[in-house]
């Protein structure tokens, strides 16, 4: 691994952006806002042990249109880590205080990831109107639903692994959970991996067998749409009744199934993402 070019591409893409710290417990939480497209206001919630970056291959061709919010959430990159107890709503309600100071009572779309699924469901209805628009993918939270027997378990580090034994774990550990074709887990999905899970401090799994998001949506009114990769490891096979879950609360809803893609479909198949999480905010703007 070329740890000079992936962390120089990521310095390049952080380069762009106005860091502003807010509140959290006792600490601080990172946004970073990206404003070349000066167009609506575009609000990134990423998953589970990561942080912005899990918006990497995104960040630049949406923020040539559009005014790019992202943060590291709760307990999770550079953010401080909440108290022992927390619960997901602490986690929305600090995220939901830092948004208002970077934006204000501007409105704004929010698309989601994963655990930021989650946050986003929680944290909407206290923004009302103001949400112009939701998109969420590969949200669970969605009741106890169960996993595919198949699933492999992900595979642990330990304190005397080499560093090459490391990336090669969360090599593995990526095809397993996140990236659906091996040969899309390039250098870089390996070492943001092994740099988010290294600083991750909040459970998110925990919540996975919730019903916040479906919570949170009932309460919400702005267009919503939901999408998944064809082979989201935590969600496959069972789509059907996730729609359906879905379509009970918001029947108004838009679902998609991304041909192709994992959990971390935006990265994986970030060109088809892009397209689509653009053409959605414009086309509810």
């Amino acid at each position: 691994m070329d740890k000079t070019l992936v962390e120089g591409l990521v310095r390049r893409v952080a380069a762009g952006a106005e860091v502003v710290n807010t509140p959290c417990a006792e600490g601080e939480m990172k946004f970073r806002r990206w404003n070349r497209g000066g167009g609506d206001i575009v609000v990134l919630l990423h998953g589970g042990s990561g942080s912005w970056t899990h918006w990497i291959a995104n960040i630049e061709p949406l923020s040539a249109q559009f005014d790019v919010v992202a943060m590291d959430l709760p307990g999770l990159g550079e953010s401080a880590a909440l108290p022992e107890g927390y619960s997901a709503a602490d986690a929305a309600r600090w995220t939901a205080e830092g948004l208002r100071r970077v934006i204000g009572d501007a409105r704004f779309h929010l698309v989601c990831f994963s655990w930021g699924c989650t946050v986003g469901a929680t944290l909407a209805p206290g923004f009302g109107d103001k949400v112009r628009s939701m998109m969420l993918t590969g949200p669970a939270a969605l009741g106890d639903i169960l996993r595919r027997p198949q699933m492999q378990p992900l595979l642990r580090r330990n304190r005397g692994m080499t560093e090459a034994q490391i990336f090669e774990t969360n090599r593995e550990n990526l095809a397993r959970l996140m990236i659906h074709d091996r040969q899309r887990i390039d250098d870089l999905a390996v070492w943001l991996q092994t740099e988010n899970t290294n600083r991750s401090r909040f459970n998110s799994p925990q919540f996975a067998r919730s019903s916040l998001v479906l919570d949170g949506l009932r309460q919400v009114s702005a267009p919503l749409y939901v999408v998944y990769g064809e082979f989201d490891a935590p969600a496959y096979p069972n789509f059907e009744i996730r729609e359906q879950r879905l379509r009970e609360v918001r029947p108004d809803l838009t679902f998609e199934i991304i041909d192709g893609g994992g959990h971390w479909v935006q990265y994986e198949l970030a060109d088809v993402f892009n397209r689509k999480c653009i053409d959605w905010i414009l086309a509810n703007t």
